[in-house]
């Protein structure tokens, strides 16, 4: 039996067997230059991401339409300033706070009213409503806890004064990096919440400057664990409301801490090109789903499609047996990536149904 888009999503996602592989690339950016929008204007204007955002999916048809384009959409609710481009997403110009201790004054932002958080509802509520005639998939985006708390205090001041604190072993001051994160989770909670509202059936927790790559797997444990699994503790209650489910993408090579991310409590895992599916199958693929990982840059942007569907059989091969498994980029689709290379990733998973052979 044909499962629509979203039904195919949403049975991987429960870690049951759909009648295709299911695939989602993230086309955020991307699907700004596909539907012919200049990023500045995109990123700004809920109509012109979801007319850019349907244009992509009229020329690709995947799985999953995603609302999405840079990182400061919920920081700048709570107060940090950024610097608009013409046809390159936001910089950050100016942060929330510039010492941790100031961190009293910050308060929870409305979803509804703060930064351009708006900007995005707007977005997912147009594109539920055009796709849901369609069966599917719609996406929300959503910064994760310890990436929206650095987007507060600016990356390299948020990292360094959280080592020193831990360091000198101030109460004070990892007291105040405490009530940082649960601000940042509550917020991140309360934006899931409203997207989830507008019609988004994917709520997403973003946390990419959570990587080993950037932090070690203890400090992950301390400051990133706890509050990715309170923000799935609170959505997924929800997510079942809805009939939508929750993921956890973090970059870079998560090998070391693929038992924690599960534990987190997220229905998908998004996993980067640096983590070997066939292992992550192994270790938690009877968990939690797994999505992704086909490299964004090496693959997606400079291969040929040729070089696609064989990294797409790959991945499929690695993960996809028993169910629980969403073809998808390691990370977000570059915006000059050829058009025939995610037509071809997306004809690899189509070719390929259950049972897989």
């Amino acid at each position: 039996m044909s499962l629509t888009s979203l039904e195919r999503i949403i049975c991987a996602a429960r870690l049951r067997v759909p009648d295709v592989v299911p695939v989602a690339p993230y086309v955020g950016n991307h699907g700004a230059k596909i539907g012919g929008a200049l990023l500045g204007e995109y990123c700004s204007n809920g109509k012109r991401m979801a007319e850019a955002q349907y244009r992509a999916w009229e020329i690709y048809g995947q799985d999953a339409v995603v609302a999405q384009s840079d990182n400061y959409y919920i920081a700048e609710g709570f107060g940090t300033v950024v610097e608009f481009f013409k046809d390159s997403t936001p910089a950050l110009k100016k942060p929330a706070i510039d010492d941790i201790l100031e961190v009293y004054r910050l308060k929870v932002p409305d979803p509804y009213a703060d930064g351009r958080m708006p900007v995005y509802l707007e977005a997912t509520e147009i594109l539920s409503g055009k796709l849901k005639r369609e069966g599917i998939c719609v996406r929300g985006t959503g910064t994760g806890p310890f990436s929206l708390a650095s987007h507060l205090m600016g990356t390299e001041n948020f990292l360094v004064q959280l080592a020193t604190a831990e360091a000198d072993e101030d109460a004070e001051r990892l007291d105040a990096f405490r009530l940082l994160m649960d601000l940042t989770s509550d917020a991140l909670i309360s934006f899931a919440r409203a997207l989830l509202s507008a019609g988004a059936n994917l709520v997403q927790n973003g946390d990419s400057l959570a990587s080993i790559n950037m932090i070690s797997p203890a400090m992950y444990k301390k400051w990133a664990f706890p509050y990715e699994k309170k923000y799935f503790d609170a959505i997924n209650p929800e997510c079942l409301k809805y009939n939508a489910a929750s993921i956890l993408h973090i970059c870079g090579n998560m090998t070391p801490v693929l038992d924690c991310m599960a534990d987190t409590g997220a229905q998908i895992l998004e996993l980067d090109t640096a983590v070997n599916l066939a292992e992550a199958k192994a270790r938690i693929g009877k968990r939690v789903c797994l999505m992704g990982n086909i490299h964004p840059t090496a693959v997606l942007l400079q291969g040929t499609p040729e070089e696609v569907e064989a990294a797409c059989e790959k991945a499929i091969a690695d993960a996809g047996a028993g169910g629980g498994f969403i073809l998808g980029s390691g990370c977000e689709v570059p915006p000059f990536a050829p058009q025939a290379n995610l037509k071809a990733m997306i004809a690899t998973a189509r070719r390929h149904s259950y049972p897989l052979r």
